[in-house]
């Protein structure tokens, strides 16, 4: 491109706008500036204006093929679907919007669980003064009304604070694509979906409330006997190895409810636990597998190797040159030709490749079944096969637009589920794969020359070279060298737009992590708090009897040590069995190879930190313990 020599005008901006060339997803980017005609004219009167028109056909796809041929017989330069681009736009968009539905409702669910067990453990701690009313008489009426009461202050000051959050938040959820399609200018406040989240919000913590308030005025009706609870298994065996008393205490308060009103509900506190290292560990398995994705090009299709494209503006010798030099490379292991185009399956719009191995066989990563051998078979991308209804054997109909017009119009049968290259205009998980000489027509038929044949149609079609070498440094020399020696025509490898936005540009595993430990952490803090103040006559008991402060922080820190461990124990082998199947249907979903990455120092690692900050956040509670009078903890005995 020239240097600007000319002179420097200044113009006002009076719109923004966002087209199909736009997005990195449809084609390599290109942002245009748009000006009036005059702009151009008043530098250069004889300037050259090219005219572009937009039309809508009636039948859709349907009408395509005999559309471009009647243009192109009225003097038109080419033909552009651009309701296919559109499509892989919306297709890259599309993981994004589903990523923040997902972490919208993991974040709720695991709330709503939070939430619940909060609430349980606040109606056992208020027992106690719900037992003395109803001997003043209020009905157990009464009683869940007033805890009801308590429910929705807490569930209106939650939900006021939980949109304050969601304003101060909404620059950030248009990223990526989404944020060239729709431009914004900052905060939001969306007043229909805030408030009917609120308005959710808050019926869901009337329905958590229900049961225990329900549940509590029952429980304290004069009269009736509250539950005991039976001896763990496991507090017994530390017991019989003659455990330290402090570990012993602090096992048996993690595992044993209690009675009365040293009462804990010791059962939602461990459920937290393993429902947080579950999901924490589901999590960092599925940003491991995104991670490894991204990083490995044959899992999304991209081919292994290097593509050279046809220079459609140099001569058909310069082509056939560079083919020659690609093949003298004595490295190079695999090479194919290739062509695209636009086919209609079944009525549906998709684009195809077709290929032809000319050295080793074709580099294409298979999801399942095989590659079309025969000139009426076809595999096809998962999101295609899923799109038609299909499965592998069902038979299609394919119309092949043909370069002297009209379409070719076969049945083709379904041999196999392949993963398409990102940089087709159908996008991840879209595309059909025929034989070379299928989608040729049978143009080249067998013999000698139909290797010739082939190669010089690739060529007249503007197709490309598909090259892979073999493994090791002298593969990925020759492969550097054939780069440098055709610079113009050779295509790297590039990770598909969509995961980069859905795993680079929000991180949503890492998003849903940090959601997990921050309910986690309020979970255990709950649970530590309400065992501290249920249980304080016992630590004051404990003191009288001669315990020291080290010995009661230690309870505590055993205390929740064990349901830390507990949680570590089922919540890893479930949470990595449950990453691998999140992470197989979301890959199946995208039409790339399913491929669950499990790393073993990672799990090491959540396990170590899980104890370690249970550890940290019982320092609180175990200095407020250790530090307690033992006079006005008992002074109620």
């Amino acid at each position: 491109a020239p240097t600007p020599s000319g002179p420097t005008v200044d113009l006002r901006v009076v719109g923004i706008e966002a087209a199909e060339q736009d997005f990195p997803t449809a084609s390599a980017p290109s942002y245009d500036l748009f000006t009036t005609e005059a702009l151009a004219k008043s530098f250069n009167a004889k300037t050259v204006v090219l005219s572009a028109y937009f039309v809508r056909l009636r039948h859709g796809a349907a009408d395509l093929p005999r559309f471009q041929s009647q243009a192109k017989a009225l003097g038109g330069l080419s033909v552009s679907d651009l309701d296919t681009a559109a499509s892989a736009i919306e297709g890259s968009i599309q993981p994004l919007a589903v990523g923040w539905w997902i972490l919208a409702g993991l974040a709720a669910l695991v709330g709503i669980i939070v939430m619940a067990q909060a609430l349980a453990r606040q109606a056992t701690i208020e027992a106690d003064s719900y037992a003395t009313l109803s001997a003043l008489g209020v009905s157990r009426r009464q009683l869940v009304v007033l805890t009801m009461t308590r429910t929705l202050f807490i569930g209106v000051a939650g939900a006021i604070g939980g949109m304050v959050l969601a304003f101060l938040l909404s620059p950030l959820t248009l990223v990526g694509e989404a944020k060239l399609a729709a431009p914004s200018t900052g905060f939001e406040f969306d007043t229909f979906a805030l408030l009917l989240g609120a308005l959710a919000a808050i019926i869901a913590v009337l329905a958590l409330g229900l049961w225990p308030a329900i549940r509590t005025a029952r429980m304290n009706n004069p009269g009736e006997s509250t539950r005991v609870a039976r001896p763990s298994r496991i507090v017994a065996l530390f017991t019989a190895v003659d455990a330290p008393v402090s570990a012993l205490i602090g096992v048996r308060h993690a595992l044993e409810r209690g009675r009365g009103d040293n009462a804990v509900p010791v059962g939602s506190a461990m459920l937290g636990s393993i429902l947080a290292v579950t999901a924490l560990c589901a999590t960092v398995v599925f940003g491991a597998s995104l991670t490894h994705l991204t990083s490995t090009p044959t899992l999304y299709g991209q081919l292994p190797g290097l593509s050279f494209g046809v220079n459609g503006s140099l001569s058909s010798t310069w082509n056939e040159q560079m083919l020659t030099g690609i093949e003298r490379t004595r490295a190079v292991s695999d090479i194919f030709a290739a062509i695209s185009g636009d086919v209609s399956i079944n009525g549906k719009d998709v684009d195809a490749i077709a290929g032809q191995s000319l050295r080793g066989q074709l580099v294409v990563t298979m999801i399942n079944g095989r590659l079309p051998s025969a000139d009426d078979e076809v595999t096809l991308g998962a999101t295609t096969l899923r799109q038609l209804g299909t499965h592998v054997g069902s038979v299609v109909r394919v119309a092949v637009p043909q370069p002297q017009g009209g379409s070719h119009i076969s049945s083709f049968r379904i041999v196999g589920t392949a993963v398409f290259p990102p940089n087709g205009v159908g996008g991840l998980g879209t595309g059909a794969l025929f034989t070379l000489d299928s989608f040729l027509g049978g143009r080249c038929t067998p013999g000698p020359k139909q290797r010739a044949c082939l190669v010089q149609s690739v060529i007249a079609a503007g197709g490309a070279f598909v090259v892979r070498a073999a493994p090791g440094a002298e593969g990925q020399a020759a492969l550097t060298r054939l780069s440098r020696a055709y610079p113009s025509e050779v295509t790297h490898p590039a990770p598909p737009t969509n995961l980069v936005n859905f795993g680079e540009a929000v991180d949503f595993p890492l998003i849903f992590g940090l959601v997990v430990i921050l309910f986690g952490t309020a979970t255990l803090m709950h649970f530590l708090v309400v065992s501290v103040v249920r249980r304080g006559r016992e630590v004051g008991l404990l003191k009288t009897l001669g315990f020291i402060r080290r010995q009661v922080a230690f309870a505590v820190s055993c205390q929740t040590t064990t349901v830390a461990v507990a949680g570590i124990v089922i919540g890893v082998p479930v949470g990595i069995a449950i990453g691998r199947e999140v992470w197989r249907a979301f890959a199946n979903n995208l039409g790339v190879l399913p491929v669950p990455v499990v790393t073993v120092w990672v799990m090491v690692a959540v396990a170590c930190g899980t104890v370690i900050v249970a550890n940290v956040l019982a320092i609180g509670p175990a200095l407020v313990a250790s530090r307690s009078n033992p006079a006005s903890l008992l002074k109620a005995e």
